[in-house]
């Protein structure tokens, strides 16, 4: 996720990965375990304050969220991607207390990347799908 520096507390920041980690998990069927909770990854950027433009300007009240989630090919199908918008703008409307209107909603952008497997490698190799598989039926 990358916000305006400022835009959330520690504490929020905190907060909202845990849940956005919660809504991933869920749609991709990942079982609820602090196991598999370990091989769920997620980083906060933060941009200057006065790096968050709009038109090519830095001047806006509220703060926008560019949601990026990097996934399989084939992991998700089209309800599981709408499931994961859906929630984690939601996710950013609860922290913030915003009203669910369409200005509000606009400022969260979910962005799905699906990657091949050969195009995505853990620990110098490109089968490490097969541990992450392996690790996940141990769990369920």
């Amino acid at each position: 996720m990358t916000v305006r520096e400022g835009a959330l507390t520690t504490e929020q920041r905190h907060e909202t990965m845990a849940r956005l980690t919660d809504a991933l998990m869920f749609w991709e069927k990942v079982p609820e375990t602090p196991a598999a909770r370990k091989i769920m990854k997620g980083w906060v950027y933060e941009v200057a304050a006065d790096a968050d433009y709009i038109g090519g300007s830095p001047d806006h009240e509220k703060p926008f969220y560019f949601i990026e989630v990097r996934i399989l090919s084939g992991r998700l199908d089209v309800l599981g991607k709408q499931g994961i918008i859906r929630d984690f703008t939601e996710i950013i409307m609860r922290l913030e207390n915003s009203e669910r209107t369409p200005e509000n909603l606009r400022r969260v952008w979910v962005t799905i990347n699906e990657l091949d497997r050969d195009d995505w490698g853990i620990g110098g190799h490109t089968d490490w799908l097969r541990d992450y598989t392996s690790a996940l039926e141990e769990l369920g």
